[in-house]
């Protein structure tokens, strides 16, 4: 179960074969095109990457296609960081400052700012 619901530019894709397969296929081809088998067996790399039974899913719907897998950053920073991840860990992980990373997170209301030391509790 995901602690940061995905956004509705990806329901294509987690309507069908769910959020967390959905987050293996933007981890792994985010940001490319990805074509999908019309017959994905377990042999096939992305039946490997997600599992046989979502790739058969894809194949139902987008069989002999490419599709454009999206980046999907500022959900992806907000899981990671709801998943206890630390800011430059998410950084690396999507190629990102640190900075922007406090941004997406801050827009997010998902940012502590620092307590004054010398206000009245």
């Amino acid at each position: 179960m995901l602690e940061v619901p995905p956004p509705a530019e990806l329901e294509p894709w987690t309507s069908r074969i769910g959020a967390e397969a959905t987050l293996k296929l933007i981890e792994r081809h985010g940001g490319t095109r990805l074509y999908i088998p019309k017959a994905p067996n377990q042999g096939c790399a992305l039946a490997r990457e997600i599992g046989l039974e979502a790739a058969l899913t894809l194949a139902a719907s987008w069989g002999g296609d490419w599709l454009r897998v999206p980046l999907a950053r500022n959900w992806r920073v907000r899981l990671y960081r709801a998943r206890g991840d630390s800011y430059p860990t998410i950084a690396r992980k999507l190629g990102l400052t640190e900075k922007a990373v406090w941004g997406h997170l801050n827009a997010a209301s998902m940012t502590r700012r620092q307590l004054d030391l010398f206000s009245p509790s």
